[in-house]
């Protein structure tokens, strides 16, 4: 047998940070990553965790790139028109440069600073990423492997604070960043002769969106809207050059308009002074690398159309009107933004889960939906302004909604406080998950998405799951009841109990589906249950511990339990009065299996021991100490064990740096 296993897909979670258990680290601790569309809006690019998941929106299907970050993901950028490159950068400032098509590592190298945000400009030259106070630009690097490929083209500064949001002019040729000293600050990419950078001030809380308006629609509006003096209307005299938004937290949005005067050519003299400028320019085009303008002859020159950097030499920024989201800004405030440029639409999250799209630069309201009570952490719209994603990171849950038609086109979450338990159906389509919020929810192993969550029923942590059959589910919780779910009509038909209060820590069903036996953490016993009527049938007891694990014999009725007092019993349901065989271990059972011939039975304890036992007289066959090959120089825990269908191999799972590995 050849081990060359490779993930296809996580199943669990499709945004956000699942919080794995005894980890002492809540999923709501987390802020999240952004979420990224591909350049046809078809796919979407989700961060769970240290990997991300591609779903396709069109298949409705997911998968998982082949690439592992060294933690958390909390930034992710694809480069724009052939979303060729993909630069992920983890809660620890490591990033990778990933060929997106191929799911090959380019290149690994770190940021000296957290990086709270990052960009690639429109035309996929470069990309910006914040470096504290400032915001640092670097050269694309290109597909092929290379030596040093990342090249830092120039760092920005000016800002007070910590850069938050940043965003690129639809040339690439003008930067726009705002932070948390409630300033936003316009730099030119390269060197633009008599240019100083502008600040942009008037918000009285922390920026968490600045967005530049499409350069053709601003020009297109200038020259229909405005007369010969560039000014009908507007508080700003001088012709409209450029035009942005800057978004705070207290629900207030800004637009900001560029004008100059507008110059009037007089003697020959200022049409000397005028090339000269012309050609000054060129020079510090040249020497800063910037392409500037083309222009072959005189005429040319005068008459050649500028890019936005140089439109704005000689300009003034000024603040042409202001609007609030909400009229109360206490109750909730702007978590996150997004902007279509071409289409002239702003998306906004809330913290209360309520989002609206804004038609820009009126700031009309288009629509508002509640969609979760939790904090909705980014927000996306792909290129087509079509589809808009949501991320809640506390709740997990990623939401891609249609806002002409009003209907969502994918709705995901995952458990809330982190999965427990999980259990295959018997064809291997179904995955059953149970998770400390003490719901049960279906996967389909296929595509990787969750179909249903069954009504809520538990009252504490879901600790077990288990097939009957293809249409009934059993899960044990730490209420003290075991309940069986009809996966016809997704409901809760029966509900088992003991005589006595207890927490149920384990669970098996014996293969005809007939009897549910429950392990007990306080006092430490295991009931029983007739799966037809609901009954208590019997309470094996002798354990002086927590049983801790379950399991039937795959042919005859008997069954094996694992308890954390260090020992194994193999009980025999059908004859009574009968004395369970015990198997001694020297710590702490924690997981048991049988070969699937029944011959064998494997004990795993919490010190990475594994020991096989001959069922029929008891002895010990052999033992596999894999404490050094699962440690790795980390705590960890033995959780698992689990045979192959041929019998020759076993496998052990285990719990390192508290994230569920399977």
């Amino acid at each position: 047998m050849k081990f060359n296993y490779k993930l296809q897909r996580l199943c669990g979670a499709s945004y956000g940070t699942p919080a794995a258990t005894g980890s002492g680290i809540l999923s709501s601790s987390s802020k999240g990553s952004n979420i990224v569309f591909t350049s046809d809006g078809n796919n979407v690019l989700s961060p769970v965790g240290n990997r991300i998941q591609v779903l396709d929106l069109l298949h409705h299907s997911c998968r998982t790139l082949p690439i592992e970050a060294r933690s958390n993901i909390r930034r992710i950028a694809l480069s724009p028109n052939d979303d060729r490159l993909l630069i992920v950068v983890d809660v620890n400032s490591y990033a990778m440069l990933i060929n997106y098509h191929r799911g090959v590592i380019l290149h690994r190298f770190k940021f000296k600073r957290t990086v709270r945000v990052m960009k690639f400009s429109p035309d996929g030259s470069k990309f910006a990423v914040s470096f504290g106070k400032g915001v640092q630009v670097w050269n694309t690097p290109g597909i092929r492997r290379e030596f040093a490929p990342m090249v830092l083209h120039r760092k920005y500064t000016g800002l007070v604070g910590d850069v938050t949001t940043l965003d690129w002019s639809s040339d690439s040729t003008v930067l726009l960043a705002g932070g948390k000293d409630c300033q936003a600050r316009v730099w030119t990419v390269d060197t633009v002769k008599d240019y100083e950078p502008w600040t942009l001030i008037g918000h009285k809380k922390p920026l968490v969106g600045v967005h530049f308006e499409d350069r053709e629609k601003t020009l297109a509006e200038r020259h229909q809207f405005f007369t010969d003096n560039g000014n009908t209307g507007s508080t700003l005299a001088g012709k409209l050059v450029a035009r942005c938004y800057t978004v705070s937290e207290d629900g207030s949005i800004c637009t900001r308009e560029c004008r100059k005067e507008v110059e009037i050519s007089g003697n020959s003299g200022d049409s000397k002074s005028s090339l000269d400028g012309l050609l000054g320019n060129d020079a510090v085009d040249f020497f800063s690398g910037s392409n500037g303008r083309k222009a072959t002859s005189n005429t040319q020159r005068q008459d050649a159309v500028t890019d936005q950097a140089h439109d704005l030499v000689t300009g003034r920024w000024g603040t042409t009107s202001r609007h609030y989201f909400s009229s109360n800004s206490n109750s909730q405030s702007v978590v996150s933004t997004s902007y279509s440029s071409s289409h002239s639409l702003l998306v906004v999250g809330f913290s209360n889960g309520l989002f609206g799209l804004y038609e820009l630069p009126s700031v009309s309201n288009i629509h508002t939906l509640s969609l979760s009570h939790s904090t909705i952490g980014t927000v996306s719209i792909n290129p087509s302004a079509e589809w808009l994603a949501f991320g809640c990171p506390k709740t997990q849950q990623l939401l891609i909604w249609e806002w002409r038609s009003e209907t969502y086109i994918l709705k995901q979450s995952g458990h809330a406080y982190g999965m427990r338990c999980l259990a295959y159906s018997p064809d291997g389509i179904v995955v059953a998950t149970g998770g400390e919020d003490g719901t049960v929810k279906m996967w389909n192993s296929h595509s990787g998405f969750c179909y249903v969550t069954l009504p809520k029923s538990h009252t504490a942590a879901v600790t077990a799951v288990e097939f009957a059959n293809s249409t009934v589910v059993l899960s044990a919780s730490l209420d003290g009841t075991v309940r069986a779910h009809d996966l016809h009509r997704y409901r809760n038909f029966k509900t088992y109990t003991s005589d006595i209060p207890c927490q149920f820590i384990s669970m098996a069903v014996d293969k005809s589906g007939e009897v549910v036996c429950a392990g007990s953490a306080e006092p430490f016993r295991v009931c029983v249950w007739s799966v037809q009527t609901g009954k208590l049938t019997d309470v094996l007891t002798g354990h002086v511990g927590p049983v801790s694990a379950l399991a039937f014999h795959p042919v005859r009725g008997t069954l094996a339990s694992a308890s954390w007092d260090g020992t194994c019993k193999v009980w025999d349901l059908y004859k009574s009065n009968s004395v369970p065989e015990t198997f001694e271990n020297s710590a702490d059972v924690v997981c048991l299996a049988f070969r699937p011939d029944g011959n064998e039975i494997c004990t795993g304890t919490i010190r990475g021991l594994l020991r096989f036992w001959n069922v029929e007289d008891g002895t010990l066959i052999c033992e596999i100490d894999g404490q050094k090959d699962i440690k790795g120089g980390e705590r960890c825990v033995l959780i698992d064990v689990v045979f192959t269908n041929d019998c020759s191999y076993v496998s052990k799972n285990h719990l390192i740096k508290s994230n569920l590995l399977f």
